[in-house]
């Protein structure tokens, strides 16, 4: 089930302490924050480089909204956690703080499609970094479900 609360150490500061983007690879752990669903539904990290990072999910019925697809909130969710894991590739210590989101909503996705979620980084400067998040079923030859872009500013 959803849970709330304290958990593990949460993602951005694992890999500050650690000074490893590559220790992000594998099960996503949530702090028991409003990322927790991702965590819950089993989300992993399967690629993390300089350029981006790649993650995968399974749609749960957890994560679906009234009409039984893929929620909003969700996907808005992913852009902003696969944004900020591609921007820890380029620098572990560096997550930033987000000051812009959006995201484009192609086609629905439904309980027991895999998701997969790659965040590209477009921009990496001194104050400021620049994401782009697609959202695939499959893989990135399959449908293109949604596409987003975030950007942060690091403090």
């Amino acid at each position: 089930g959803f849970f709330c609360g304290p958990r593990g150490e949460a993602f951005i500061d694992k890999a500050r302490r650690l000074n490893d983007s590559k220790a992000l690879m594998g099960p996503f752990v949530s702090a028991g924050r409003f990322d927790a669903c991702l965590e819950t539904a089993g989300m992993v990290v399967t690629g993390i480089s300089e350029t981006g990072a790649v993650c995968e999910v399974v749609v749960s019925e957890a994560l679906t909204n009234n009409y039984g697809t893929l929620h909003g909130g969700v996907i808005a969710t992913l852009v902003d956690v696969v944004g900020t894991i591609a921007l820890l590739g380029r620098d572990p210590r560096r997550a930033g703080v987000s000051i812009e989101m959006n995201q484009t909503f192609m086609t629905a996705a439904r309980p027991g499609d895999r998701i997969v979620a790659i965040g590209t980084v477009l921009k990496y400067g001194g104050r400021l970094g620049f994401t782009h998040v697609d959202l695939w079923r499959d893989s990135a030859s399959g449908t293109l479900l949604a596409s987003g872009r975030h950007t942060k500013m690091f403090t």
